[in-house]
């Protein structure tokens, strides 16, 4: 751009405010969420693309998840030629021990040796073929190894976890976001879990298949070709396989894991369809940007007349002045991205909040991404400016120094942008209302259980102190009941699966004392059934899954025949994204080990009352740190997504509303200036304020109601997909399109009516005599 067109181009916006703060504003603020979008969807699509070994390793997965038993990656490796190593994974927590006798909580990753030579990830000191060679070395994660040893270097110092002692070989970099692997504070050898559980068996049977199995193929062999092999051999010597309770095996590549349907251990995932359609999203709000851009330049035109004829009138040509017009437009868009790098950096907080992410922007400009910005910016410039330019470039230069030039181009092509602009904002409306009533309904549903006052910890209290340990709370003011247990409604418990009459069944089975039931509030109807000391309670579901009577009096539970005490009314072990399974209530014996404590709690001072419970516990056991928490948090955790992502939707329906508002009050201010003369002729022959207001409202409005109609069917049908993900849902109602209908409409009347009424207001020889 030349000097002197930039002086008049800066000339024009400091004498132009209101346009100027709505044009850049408007573009600035939707280039934010745009550069947030378009980093976080580049950062989940590139998941685990980092690894050398990428188009060699493979998940082995089957229908109903990605767990095995423990030999299960020597097994195939001993079968297939093919594999090169395989590592088995499990996430666990305990409590450890360091010099000075520190405690701490530590997350770890169980993990073969060969974790470090599969997967590239970063050890900032070790070598990766000897971090985890012998059982007892741990490899630390970078903020933890600070956390503990500070600037002193933690290889070779030695600690304690679940009473075992362990050798620090190196440390690793914290887990990038743009892995499927779960953020950890140390990486244990996994054989070391059958010494953590007393279970040398572990090693050698499949009794307990909850772990994840990867394996790198050898160069140039195709894996998943061989995955008929083993599940013909699975079939045989498997009892998942050989009592049909699963039927697939694949080798999943690595790069497809994050998206998968099939559920792992240790891993995080996502779903491809909600990263796609923030995509969506991001190219909408920035199309709504270049429809309001063009339309308040369309709308200002008339302003610049003067300058453009003079240009004309003096040789220049009309390909120069629309260069000139588009450079402007790149110009704007370029300061406008300057703005939005600085909003962007402010909202990453919340934004990696809402989407729980961590996009560290600061990294992310690099040449690539600086190269692909300044492309993309320059584009949206280009597209932006290109029709105002043709437009405005249709003017007669004679007429206009005369002063006889009214400026009037065709208002419906902008008619049919703010339509555009609408009924995305309704369909965001929508969708923003729909995801918060779910939201809702999720928070507000009765679970089955008492899930209010109910706080829980782990268990660190030795057998012999149980008792003790549950009279000590008791003596706490607030403290109602106490009760050891092993599973609660919030974790599912333990899987059991057997065969039923040579058919297979899945349970989930809870254990508890005797306060267990009364505590979370299970309701029971009695069989009548004698007591005993291996009656079970079941759920309704069990009840109609095996095919037993209203009140049956036993049932066959894996060999033997147990008594069923009573049937428990079907109560929520999982989300409301699954449906209810059936579920197994047993009682504790003195062998069981409860993982978990339940306290019921009173109203009154709740937090005096958690801290004394808290320090109880501690007195008893040293001082051992603990998980803990309330169950009806644990409930909400399960929704937080959806509960983030209506708050961020509703931000950009924000903006989409705000965005139109202005694109729609720039139109109106271009339409009603056309009118002015008619107005002045209207009302010098009687016309009231009210008739004229809604003469220069009604064409704005009807396509405000035309955009209604496209939303609704492309809302109904996105929210009637998307409701599909729970097995437990609200319906998408009648009212919620009313209601998004409405507000579309009230604000479209709100932002024409303004200016609407001024112009009816005006006096009508002013109108006239400026005509």
């Amino acid at each position: 751009m030349k000097r002197n067109s930039l002086r008049s181009f800066l000339k024009f916006l400091s004498k132009n405010k209101l346009y100027s703060f709505v044009t850049i504003s408007g573009f600035a603020v939707s280039l934010m969420f745009v550069l947030l979008l378009t980093v976080y969807i580049k950062q989940e699509l590139s998941v685990d693309q980092f690894h050398k070994n990428k188009d060699r390793l493979y998940r082995l997965y089957r229908e109903e998840g990605s767990t095995f038993g423990a030999p299960t990656g020597e097994y195939i490796k001993n079968q297939l030629p093919e594999v090169e190593a395989y590592t088995r994974i499990k996430n666990m927590s305990g409590n450890a021990v360091f010099p000075g006798d520190e405690q701490t909580r530590m997350n770890y990753l169980l993990a073969d040796s060969a974790f470090f030579t599969m997967f590239s990830f970063d050890l900032i000191s070790g070598n990766p073929r000897e971090v985890l060679k012998t059982k007892d070395k741990a490899v630390l994660s970078e903020t933890f190894a600070h956390k503990i040893f500070g600037s002193e270097n933690p290889v070779g110092q030695s600690f304690r976890l679940n009473d075992k002692s362990f050798i620090v070989s190196g440390v690793i970099k914290d887990m990038p976001q743009n892995t499927q692997f779960e953020k950890f504070d140390a990486i244990i050898t996994f054989n070391m879990l059958a010494e953590f559980w007393n279970y040398p068996e572990l090693l050698t049977t499949n009794n307990n298949s909850s772990f994840g199995v990867y394996f790198l193929a050898k160069a140039g062999t195709d894996l998943p070709s061989k995955a008929p092999v083993i599940l013909e051999q699975f079939k045989k010597d498997y009892w998942m396989y050989k009592q049909g309770f699963s039927k697939e095996l694949e080798f999943e590549p690595l790069t497809d894991v994050y998206f998968s349907n099939s559920r792992g251990t240790a891993i995080r995932q996502n779903n491809k369809s909600s990263v796609l359609l923030f995509g969506g999203i991001a190219i909408l709000i920035l199309v709504i940007a270049i429809i309001n851009y063009i339309n308040l330049t369309v709308a200002q035109a008339g302003n610049r007349s003067k300058e453009i004829a003079i240009k004309k009138l003096i040789g220049s040509s009309k390909g120069a002045l629309v260069y000139q017009q588009i450079s402007e437009s790149v110009a704007l868009s370029f300061f406008a991205a300057l703005i939005a790098i600085a909003l962007a950096l402010i909202a990453e907080p919340f934004f990696n909040n809402q989407m729980d992410t961590d996009l560290n922007l600061t990294n992310q400009f690099n040449v690539a991404f600086v190269l692909s910005s300044l492309l993309i910016i320059s584009a949206t410039g280009l597209i932006s400016g290109i029709i105002p330019a043709l437009v405005t470039n249709k003017f007669n230069p004679v007429e206009v120094v005369k002063g006889s030039f009214t400026f009037k181009t065709r208002k419906s092509y902008s008619k049919i942008l703010i339509a555009f602009q609408y009924t995305v904002a309704i369909v965001l409306l929508v969708s923003t209302l729909t995801i918060t009533k779910q939201s809702n309904f999720m928070q507000n549903y009765d679970m089955g259980f008492n899930k209010d006052n109910i706080f829980w910890m782990d268990n660190t209290i030795e057998a012999n102190k149980r008792e003790a340990f549950r009279n000590e709370l008791k003596s706490i003011p607030g403290v109602e009941e106490a009760s050891f247990c092993m599973g609660m409604p919030i974790d599912g418990g333990n899987n059991q699966s057997f065969n039923y009459n040579d058919k297979p069944v899945s349970f989930q089975e809870f254990r508890g004392d005797s306060l267990y039931l009364k505590i979370f509030g299970l309701k029971v109807n009695e069989t009548g059934v004698a007591y005993s000391k291996n009656g079970v309670w079941i759920n309704q579901t069990a009840v109609n899954l095996l095919a037993l009577d209203e009140n049956p009096s036993s049932f066959k539970y894996y060999d033997k025949e147990i008594p069923v005490l009573g049937i428990v009314e079907d109560f929520n072990f999982r989300s409301l994204h699954e449906q209810i399974g059936p579920a197994i209530i047993r009682q504790m014996t003195n062998e069981d080990f409860p993982w978990s404590i339940a306290v019921k709690i009173s109203d009154a001072n709740i937090i005096e009352t958690v801290k004394r419970i808290r320090e109880k516990q501690a007195s008893l056991t040293g001082g051992e740190p603990m998980e803990f928490g309330f169950v009806d948090s644990s409930v909400d955790e399960w929704y937080s997504t959806e509960v983030k992502r209506s708050k961020l939707i509703g931000a950009f329906t924000l903006l989409s509303i705000i965005i139109s508002s202005m694109g729609i009050f720039a139109m109106s201010l271009y339409y009603i200036q056309q009118k002015v003369k008619e107005i002045g002729v209207r009302k010098v022959n009687g016309a009231k304020v009210s008739e004229v207001v809604t003469l220069l409202n009604k064409d704005f409005l009807i396509w405000v109601l035309i955009a209604f109609v496209i939303a609704t069917p492309v809302a109904w049908f996105a929210m009637h997909k998307w409701l599909k993900n729970f097995a437990y849902k609200t319906d998408v109602s009648w009212w919620i399109f009313m209601m998004a209908g409405l507000m579309a409409l009230g604000i479209a009347l709100l932002t024409v009516s303004w200016q609407s009424w001024r112009a009816a207001t005006r006096n009508p020889v002013e109108a006239l005599r400026y005509e």
